[in-house]
C-alpha cells in the first residue's frame, strides 16, 4: 500500500499551487529545449543546436503549448494570476540560458536573457488573466 500513498502525496504535491508553478517551469525549459533540438536535427542526420525561436516550430508549436499551460493554472488557481506566467517564463529563460551557455553565446547571454524574459512573462501575463477570468466565472456559476 505504500505505493498507493506515495501517488496520492504526488497528486496533492500537482494539485498545489507550488506543484503547479514547478510543472509551467518544467513545461517552458522542456518546450524551449525540445524544439532547440527538434529544429537542430538536419536532414542528413546531424545534429545543430538552434535557438528555439529560429524555428517555426517554436511559433505553432512552443509558443501555444505554454499559452495553454499558463491558461490552464491560472483557470485551476485564479488568485494571483501573474505568478503562473512568471513560473513558466523562468522555467522558459533556464532553457534559453544554458542552452545559449552550451552553444558559445557568453556570458552576454545573461542581460538578453534577463530582457526577454520580462518581455514573455508580460506577454504570458494575459493569457493566465483570461484564464483566471473564466475560472472566476465558472467557480461563481458552480455556487
Amino acid at each position: 500500500m505504500r505505493g498507493v500513498d506515495e501517488l496520492g502525496e504526488l497528486g496533492r504535491l500537482v494539485g498545489s499551487p507550488y506543484g503547479i508553478g514547478a510543472l509551467l517551469a518544467a513545461t517552458g525549459l522542456i518546450t524551449w529545449t525540445s524544439v532547440s533540438l527538434w529544429g537542430g536535427v538536419s536532414a542528413g542526420g546531424g545534429l545543430d543546436m538552434r535557438q528555439a525561436w529560429e524555428t517555426p516550430a517554436y511559433f505553432y508549436f512552443g509558443l501555444p503549448v505554454m499559452v495553454a499551460a499558463v491558461a490552464a493554472a491560472a483557470f485551476l488557481f485564479p488568485d494571483r494570476p501573474w505568478r503562473w506566467a512568471l513560473w513558466l517564463a523562468c522555467g522558459h529563460q533556464l532553457g534559453v540560458f544554458f542552452l545559449g551557455i552550451g552553444m558559445q553565446s557568453g556570458l552576454s547571454l545573461v542581460l538578453v536573457t534577463a530582457i526577454l524574459g520580462v518581455m514573455l512573462a508580460v506577454g504570458f501575463a494575459v493569457p493566465a488573466m483570461l484564464g483566471a477570468m473564466l475560472g472566476r466565472a465558472m467557480n461563481q456559476r458552480a455556487y
